[in-house]
């Protein structure tokens, strides 16, 4: 498998690192494994580069980009830029080149792996103090499992490479089935659960995996099978796994759900008690957030004058999704909507609005399709450098509390614990509570907070595979979209099936013989596509 080779085989002299904010690690490259690992400062080192490249996987602005363009939460923002038009109407989406697929996942999510791998081998022979080595080892597991959790919902069962790469030869890998590679990401995060700090506060233990975060994650991954495959079992193991981080009484909503976002609390943003875990950034080269420049607002001849740099626009917030929410949610806030933006020496103030169907320059000279998503902005002077310090949350309280409601309404239809739970993320973006409602209801109910509480943040995709919500709302979106004029909107060329499997890439199946690559989709049937 020579494709993963090569995106596996920095492993095989120790540590080449990719800059991590926070992360105390001294960059160096190919030191020789017979000279390294040799003392607890070296085995985190070495930790360090595992969430280098992780953070590389997960905080890719392309696969956010195609995450949220794949569903009606996100719109092409100016141009055709990085196939975002494709990606809007699944038009090509079932090829296994670059823009039918998330090619950047596969490699990404591999070369943490190898990472991880190399450290728990590497490791295993050190002498040193036995506690921290398996607090290392946990948190190595606990990346590794987020990378195959990934790859399993893109493409079903994967090869699982159960030691570090030693070479180029032998690499062939064939798949293994969905079922083991859930089983491998859960024996995973069960080590990391017993192992792990319940949570970090600060310095080292701040951006951290953590207990907590491992049993958040088994919450979700058990709550996307129960949903995939109606299994009741593991509704119960999705909220027991959920009520574990609820009653810790680690975790806690912010108050104000502006205090999340680094455009309005800046650097205290960062590990608040709603954050369980999320990438470190900060504005230094090679360490910054690169979403803030990729889903702008005003367009790359243009830079908003608060925030400073050039926004080289891709997918933003799609307009629907925007109008969808109430003026009292405070959640719709966090929309840039008006600025005041600079092309050479003239400043001109603009405005969103959104009856011109993505038109530009719109009727008050706003510059692109969609209004901007704050969620990804550093308004600051590092902004003015093209390098952004906002970090990016993956897990948090308000996810763990519609999971817990979510999970608990299947198990006890239209439960009043369930319903308060989801109250509370409700009722935190300033709207009146929710009354009794019936279990299809209230499911219902969880499934558009979500869309209100995590537009913007690569889940809803996830989301709305597993409880067959994609296929129609994509069909119902562009159809509007389509009758309606919306800028760059054509009609849908491929309606997803909750079966959905993405293509691996081309270069990987030319590469390992044993690769065998996932079936054609086939458009679901209950939408017929215009001929």
């Amino acid at each position: 498998m020579k494709t993963i080779a090569k995106y596996i085989a920095v492993g095989l002299f120790g540590v080449i690192t990719a800059g991590c904010t926070d992360l105390q690690e001294t960059p160096y490259t190919f030191v020789a494994p017979n000279t390294f690992y040799q003392n607890q400062d070296q085995l985190d080192e070495a930790l360090s580069s595992v969430y280098a490249a992780f953070r590389n996987m997960a905080g890719n602005w392309q696969n956010i980009m195609r995450l949220e363009d794949c569903t009606e939460f996100g719109q092409p923002s100016r141009s055709a830029k990085d196939n975002n038009v494709n990606i809007n109407d699944w038009y090509n989406v079932n090829a296994a080149t670059s823009t039918g697929t998330f090619p950047n996942v596969w490699a990404r999510c591999y070369l943490t792996i190898n990472r991880a791998n190399t450290v728990l081998e590497r490791g295993s022979s050190m002498n040193i103090d036995a506690a921290a080595k398996t607090r290392v080892f946990a948190q190595a597991r606990f990346l590794r499992a987020y990378c195959y959790y990934y790859l399993v919902r893109l493409y079903g069962g994967v090869p699982i490479p159960l030691h570090m790469t030693n070479s180029l030869e032998g690499l062939e890998l064939a798949r293994s089935s969905a079922e083991d590679t859930w089983d491998y990401i859960i024996a995973d995060l069960e080590y990391c659960e017993k192992y792990l700090p319940v949570k970090g506060i600060a310095g080292y233990d701040s951006w951290r995996a953590t207990q907590g975060a491992a049993q958040a994650l088994l919450g979700e991954l058990y709550l996307f099978r129960a949903s995939m495959e109606g299994n009741r079992e593991y509704y119960k193991k999705s909220a027991d796994y959920s009520k574990l981080v609820i009653d810790s009484k680690k975790y806690s909503l912010l108050p104000d759900y502006k205090n999340l976002w680094y455009m309005f609390a800046g650097e205290t943003s960062k590990y608040n008690s709603e954050s369980i875990f999320e990438l470190a950034y900060s504005a230094i080269s090679g360490q910054d957030n690169q979403m803030h420049r990729m889903f702008g607002t005003f367009g790359d001849s243009y830079y908003n004058t608060a925030g400073g740099s050039y926004f080289y626009l891709r997918i933003g917030p799609s307009i629907y999704a925007y109008e969808s929410y109430s003026d009292a949610d405070v959640r719709k806030q966090l929309f840039i909507v008006s600025g005041t933006a600079r092309k050479g020496t003239n400043e001109t103030y603009m405005e969103f609005v959104p009856e011109d169907k993505g038109r530009f320059p719109g009727s008050k000279g706003w510059q692109c399709c969609t209004p901007g998503n704050g969620k990804y902005y550093d308004f600051t002077t590092s902004a003015s450098l093209l390098m952004s310090a906002n970090n990016f949350m993956l897990l948090r309280y308000s996810g763990v509390l519609l999971n817990y409601a979510e999970a608990l309404n299947q198990l006890e239809g239209g439960s009043s614990e369930a319903l308060g739970y989801l109250n509370d993320v409700h009722e935190r973006a300033g709207l009146a509570a929710y009354g009794a409602m019936s279990q299809s209801e209230l499911d219902d109910a969880i499934f558009k907070e979500r869309g209100w509480e995590f537009i913007g943040e690569g889940k809803l995709y996830f989301d709305e595979l597993r409880t067959d919500r994609l296929g129609k709302n994509v069909y119902d979106f562009i159809a509007r979209g389509v009758a309606e004029g919306m800028n760059y909107f054509r009609p849908l060329n491929f309606v997803p099936q909750k079966t959905f499997l993405w293509k691996i890439p081309q270069g990987d199946l030319d590469s390992n013989p044993l690769l065998e690559q996932n079936p054609d989709n086939i458009s679901d049937p209950r939408y017929p596509l215009a001929n």
